[in-house]
């Protein structure tokens, strides 16, 4: 690489820096503590690193895919966890051959849930108690807003019945006229549906994460008890 490009390639890194910056100062206070503080759950600590990262810098249609698949990571990772433990013991297990052994003990449960969809292991997280009736309730409306709009990029469950305030502009004899306000969905106008999403995901990214977030340490306890302090 000459100088000039590597020059050239430090201010533009510089300027996404600053940007990204400006970000930080609003939203790191927001999921510091989700950042700072792991679930001693490796399956799932990596995501919440990632997904806390992303809100920081402002990252939020990136937080939210990312949230949807911590939804279902999330949910597998419990109920393997939690049907996994009340099975008997593997009477397999002898020298030489643990890992064979942890394979045959998991391997029904994961090929229960591991293609199971997520509608489903919601339904069956409650019914073990891993989550309340309240909570089921709000998963799955996350389900329906977040993971299948997002998932499908489908507009309408994105947008719903949102409509924003457009005039038209015409040019007629050399001069431009405006039209009559309209109102359209804006799931039946692909123009600017881009930006209208990103302005959505920014409204909506922190407090979905924050709240998986947390369920996701609730879940955590009823699992594995609390986290040990250091």
């Amino acid at each position: 690489m000459d100088e000039a490009t590597r020059k050239k390639w430090v201010e533009e890194a510089n300027k996404i820096l600053k940007e990204r910056i400006e970000y930080m100062q609003v939203y790191y206070p927001a999921v510091r503590d989700a950042y700072q503080n792991h679930y001693d759950w490796p399956n799932l600590d990596t995501l919440r690193d990632e997904i806390s990262v992303c809100v920081m810098l402002g990252l939020f249609q990136s937080a939210i895919t990312l949230t949807n698949h911590f939804m279902e990571s999330l949910l597998k990772n419990a109920l393997i966890t939690k049907e996994s433990k009340v099975k008997a013991p593997d009477d397999a297990v002898v020298k030489g051959q643990v890992i064979d052994s942890l394979v045959n003990h998991f391997a029904d449960v994961i090929k229960k849930y591991d293609n199971a969809d997520l509608s489903n292991n919601i339904n069956q997280a409650c019914s073990l108690g891993l989550i309340t009736k309240k909570q089921k309730k709000q998963l799955h409306a996350f389900r329906k807003q977040f993971r299948n709009a997002y998932g499908h990029a489908d507009k309408k469950k994105t947008f719903g019945d949102l409509t924003v305030p457009m005039k038209g502009i015409q040019l007629e004899n050399d001069k431009l006229r405006l039209d009559q306000e309209a109102k359209p969905f804006v799931a039946a106008l692909p123009i600017g549906q881009s930006i209208i999403q990103a302005m959505q995901a920014k409204v909506y990214a922190p407090d979905y994460f924050l709240y998986l977030d947390n369920l996701a340490r609730q879940i955590r306890v009823k699992l594995f008890g609390p986290i040990k302090s250091e």
